[in-house]
């Protein structure tokens, strides 16, 4: 089995890939496969959902697997699921669950072998059941590394029975695998959607730990936030706050999130934006980024502005005290936007702030800023 092009670009790009219809019983080209796999220097760790978990029996069924496989995961509950992924709401079958299972696989097989070349695996999918369920029968993969982040997308056919499709999944996975360690495939019938993205070094260097951010220049005025999707209101805080300071604003997105796997390179590259400038950090928190980025302006929303004060955050309030006062020794200032709370507009002069987060904050009026929508809204709609 090969691929029809080449998987490894230098940027992100949509493109159909080719996979092999391989018959329900194909174990020995799955093993042939395999033993390919196993013959690499990498080491890989996996975490499967749904269809797909019989690539797991495969793959320990050939001989060498000690030394290639470091663990395989099946979170198969979905609360099993949020706690590997670490997320408190339900995850769906689609390809943002994958990727955040294969950067968790990714940073546990790190964990385990640090000095390795190691590959985090995950998959979700949505095979033939016999309870009601909306949405289409599907496969999503990931495929995470040091350096690229790999997406396979798989429409399956209803009419197939769930030993069909799960043959699928099985051999989409090892032929996944296979594609990471640079091992040829035959030719294929199948169509899925794949996209891949080999990281700038920066984030390469990001992601390692090597650096704290990739910002080469000193920021005085940033902007954090997810910024999925960037949307008018942060545009007018961003104007807002050009005028209200006399500077250039930088936004700041951490790729990392308090007991959240990192993001993935195609998701910081979904995130980058042409209009502003945009820095990628390891900085969940607020006195990590003081740290990152001293003597800067925050621009920052009412409801941030609250949660840095709660010592619930912090573990306890002598805890909070201290960071804080860690950021205002660094220099740190909070320029804060007012926001709709239920039926109200509520700025910084609506809420109570420990004297030493408040000494640092500038308030917005309402008069010189408002807007109604967030990110959220946007994405549920």
């Amino acid at each position: 089995m090969v691929f029809t092009t080449t998987l490894f670009l230098s940027r992100s790009v949509d493109f159909r890939l080719e996979f092999a219809h391989y018959k329900q019983e194909s174990t020995p080209l799955n093993q042939q496969l395999i033993e390919k796999v196993y013959s690499s220097d990498s080491q890989f760790s996996l975490a499967i959902t749904g269809g797909g978990t019989s690539a797991i029996a495969s793959l320990f069924g050939v001989a060498g697997a000690s030394a290639t496989l470091l663990e395989a995961t099946v979170p198969y509950h979905s609360a099993a699921l949020g706690r590997f992924v670490s997320a408190s709401s339900p995850q769906g079958c689609n390809t943002h669950t994958a990727r955040a299972m294969a950067m968790a696989a990714y940073m546990s097989a790190r964990n385990i072998r640090p000095e390795n070349n190691v590959i985090g695996v995950g998959c979700t999918a949505a095979i033939a059941t016999n309870r009601a369920r909306k949405g289409t029968d599907r496969c999503h993969i990931a495929v995470q590394a040091a350096g690229f982040t790999t997406i396979y997308d798989i429409d399956l056919n209803r009419e197939d029975d769930r030993k069909h499709q799960e043959a699928i999944c099985r051999n989409a996975i090892i032929a996944a695998m296979a594609c990471a360690v640079n091992v040829s495939i035959e030719p294929a019938d199948i169509g899925i959607r794949t996209r891949h993205i080999d990281a700038e070094k920066p984030w390469v260097d990001l992601l390692a730990g090597d650096i704290d951010s990739t910002s080469t220049t000193a920021n005085s005025c940033v902007f954090p936030g997810a910024f999925n999707p960037i949307h008018d209101g942060h545009r007018g805080m961003i104007s807002s706050a050009r005028d209200m300071l006399s500077q250039d604003v930088t936004l700041e997105l951490s790729i990392r999130n308090v007991d959240k796997p990192p993001l993935d390179f195609l998701t910081m590259s979904e995130r980058c934006t042409d209009e502003f400038e945009l820095v990628f950090s390891n900085a969940p928190t607020f006195v990590e980024k003081s740290a990152i980025f001293p003597d800067s302006a925050f621009v920052v929303g009412l409801d941030t502005i609250v949660r840095i004060d709660e010592p619930r955050y912090y573990g306890s309030e002598t805890a909070r005290n201290k960071a804080l006062e860690t950021m205002a020794g660094r220099g740190a200032r909070f320029l804060v936007f007012g926001r709709q709370t239920g039926e109200s507009f509520n700025t910084l002069a609506d809420v109570s702030l420990s004297k030493t987060l408040k000494d640092m904050c500038t308030a917005v009026t309402e008069e010189q800023f408002r807007h109604d929508i967030s990110s959220s809204e946007i994405r549920s709609r």
